[in-house]
């Protein structure tokens, strides 16, 4: 009785990374392989969040970073120091004194110029 096996072994390419994604859905599967599957391939999706493979032009889509930051300032809200903001409001209501005490001053300079003519 002879084994009649078969020694051959693949040889794997380890220096080409394969991205694998759900065959149903498309979603990235997190990780890295060195072996293609059917579901992967040597696409990086680096700087996509919740990438998605699009078969038909062969590239992940998704949102970018840089759209995601955009995103998070601008529905981000503003935090603003309520202490900051009394002050605020306090240099307004003097800055608005001293305009009417400008006036007034002015006012009475003038009063007493012509009293004086």
């Amino acid at each position: 009785m002879s084994d009649n096996t078969d020694n051959t072994q693949q040889t794997v390419d380890t220096s080409k990374w394969y991205f694998k994604f759900d065959p149903q859905t498309y979603a990235f599967i997190p990780g890295a392989v060195h072996e293609q599957v059917d579901n992967s391939t040597d696409v990086d999706p680096a700087g996509i969040l919740n990438p998605v493979w699009n078969p038909s032009t062969n590239s992940w889509t998704g949102q970018s970073m840089e759209d995601y930051l955009a995103e998070q300032k601008a529905n981000s809200q503003q935090n603003v120091d309520p202490q900051q903001q009394q002050v605020a409001n306090l240099a307004i209501q003097v800055m608005a004194m001293n305009q009417k005490l400008n006036a007034r001053i002015t006012a009475l300079e003038a009063e007493k110029e012509a009293k004086n003519v």
